[in-house]
């Protein structure tokens, strides 16, 4: 649902959101779009906030160098530039790259929520020093029953619990390491005492797990790694967080 509901806002509200956002940030402000993929959803944005520059940030490079080039032929009187970033470590960008106006930092999607508290705090201060008195737009999932949280990281068609696998041939191709998926299940609940959705791998069984230099790691049959959080907000939470 966050990506669905995301778009309707933004389909619905557009134009209102942009207005007040370039109340804030001024006319034509640099466009700070923080993991920003494919660039889609900024692209989208561009006839309603006509941003002076585009800064698109992310971790996977190549995957960026792509998308870039694409909306780039698409508008070609645009100013881009791509930044591969962890800012999960640290957001800080050169001066060179923003410019001196005051920026408008785009953050949707609902990715703060991968971060716990204090670290969201952390990376909520650096986007207020990277916008130079500009402007943020961002996105949060809310708070909501357990049933929906629970079906959209458990979806039927299990594309999150491939999503959640995945870590495991990651780990192969990195550590040399010999994960089998197969034995392992992905796992998702939502904790509403820290009103956060957790993922999981479960052992399926008991195994062993060796990787490159000959170190191994016994897991017990229904013993668990800890691959991500998702915390959901409060309207009033999030708010108190951002003051």
């Amino acid at each position: 649902y966050p990506t669905r509901t995301e778009a309707a806002i933004f389909a619905r509200h557009g134009a209102a959101i942009a207005a007040e956002a370039l109340r804030i940030a001024g006319p034509a402000p640099p466009l700070i779009d923080l993991g920003a993929g494919d660039c889609a959803k900024a692209a989208r944005l561009f006839p309603l906030l006509r941003p002076g520059r585009y800064v698109a940030v992310d971790i996977a490079v190549e995957f960026l160098r792509e998308a870039l080039l694409r909306l780039q032929a698409a508008h070609p009187g645009l100013a881009m530039l791509g930044v591969g970033l962890d800012f999960s470590q640290r957001l800080v960008l050169a001066p060179h790259i923003t410019g001196d106006a005051p920026a408008l930092v785009f953050y949707p999607g609902s990715s703060l929520g991968n971060f716990a508290p204090d670290d969201a705090l952390r990376l909520l201060r650096e986007a207020r020093a990277l916008a130079r008195g500009g402007a943020l737009l961002i996105g949060i999932d809310l708070v909501k029953p357990r049933a929906v949280l629970e079906a959209a990281y458990d979806d039927a068609l299990g594309v999150t619990a491939a999503f959640n696998l995945n870590v495991l041939r990651n780990l192969n191709r990195r550590l040399g390491a010999d994960f089998e998926p197969r034995q392992w299940r992905h796992v998702a609940f939502y904790d509403a005492m820290h009103a956060r959705i957790e993922m999981h791998l479960e052992a399926r069984e008991a195994l062993a797990v060796r990787w490159r230099g000959g170190d191994e790691r016994r897991f017990a049959a229904g013993e668990r790694i800890h691959t991500e959080n998702s915390y959901k907000w409060t309207p009033e939470g999030f708010a108190a967080l951002l003051r």
